[in-house]
């Protein structure tokens, strides 16, 4: 199983920045960084903008850690943070508590 960690940024830097700090920290094994068009309504007023979904990989065990860390260093005043278990194939989850340790 895999933790798919996904938050969305307002800068592609910011998002980068993320990434970065996570791995350095060995809290991902992978960050992937997608930009899309967000609609929402915020402090009554609505808004269409560029952002950019970043989706963090980590282990069940180091899940906690990895959320605990993008709520401290997210930029946004109340961000979404979601996450996900998956299935994945053995040769990639070995790497992945390989790099994880």
């Amino acid at each position: 199983m895999i933790t798919v960690i996904t938050t969305n940024l307002s800068r592609k830097k910011d998002a980068i920045s993320l990434g970065k700090k996570l791995l350095d920290n060995n809290l991902i094994v992978c960050s992937n960084i997608s930009k899309t068009t967000s609609q929402y309504f915020w402090k009554g007023k609505y808004h269409e903008e560029v952002e950019y979904q970043a989706s963090f990989k980590t282990s069940i065990d180091k899940k906690s850690q990895a959320i605990k860390f993008i709520k401290k260093h997210h930029p946004y005043e109340i961000p979404l943070i979601a996450s996900k278990e998956y299935e994945i194939s053995n040769s990639y989850k070995a790497w992945m508590d390989k790099t994880l340790s």
